[in-house]
C-alpha cells in the first residue's frame, strides 16, 4: 500500500514539476515554439494575468493529475477489497510455520552417549514453512468447488 501511495505521488510531483517549472522555463525564457504564449496574449489585447498560465500546459497537467489520482483510488479499493478475502491462519501467505521444527529448518537429534546432532526437518524438508490446509496455499479466505486443484473425480 505504501509503495501504490509513493508511485503515485512521485508521478504527481513529477507533472506538477514538469507543468510548473520545466514546461514554462522552455517556452518563455528559451523561446521554443516559435511566439511565445506571452507575446499571443498580448498581440490578442487580453489581459497579461491570462499569460502567466499556459493553458496547454495547464490542461495536460491536470488532467494526468486526475487520472492518476482516480486510477490511484481504484487500486486502493482493489487492495483493501483483496485484504478482505485474505486467509485468517495464514494471513495471506498459503504457508504457515512449520510446527515440528518451529520454522527453524533443522530438527536436533540426541544420538547415544547424549551427543547432539542437527539434522534437516523432515516435516518441512528443511523449508521452515508447510502448505496451509484451510487455503490450499493460494492465502484466500475460503477454496471454492471451482478451484482446479480441488478435483471431485480424483
Amino acid at each position: 500500500m505504501k509503495q501504490l501511495y509513493l508511485t503515485s505521488f512521485s508521478f504527481i510531483s513529477g507533472i506538477i514539476i514538469f507543468g510548473g517549472l520545466i514546461a514554462p522555463i522552455l517556452e518563455l525564457k528559451l523561446g521554443l515554439g516559435g511566439t511565445s504564449y506571452e507575446d499571443f496574449i498580448r498581440n490578442m489585447y487580453l489581459p497579461l494575468q491570462l499569460s502567466q498560465v499556459d493553458p496547454i500546459v495547464a490542461s495536460f497537467s491536470g488532467g494526468a493529475v486526475g487520472v492518476i489520482s482516480a486510477l490511484m483510488l481504484v487500486e486502493v479499493k482493489n487492495v483493501r477489497q483483496q485484504e478482505k478475502n485474505r486467509c485468517t491462519y495464514c494471513h495471506g501467505t498459503g504457508y504457515l510455520p512449520c510446527a515440528r521444527c518451529s520454522a527453524s529448518k533443522m530438527l536436533l537429534g540426541t544420538k547415544r552417549f547424549s551427543l547432539s546432532t542437527t539434522e534437516r526437518c523432515s516435516n518441512c524438508s528443511g523449508a521452515g514453512k508447510v502448505m496451509c490446509p484451510t487455503c490450499l496455499c493460494t492465502g484466500m479466505a475460503m477454496a471454492s468447488e471451482h478451484d482446479p486443484r480441488i478435483d471431485p473425480f480424483d
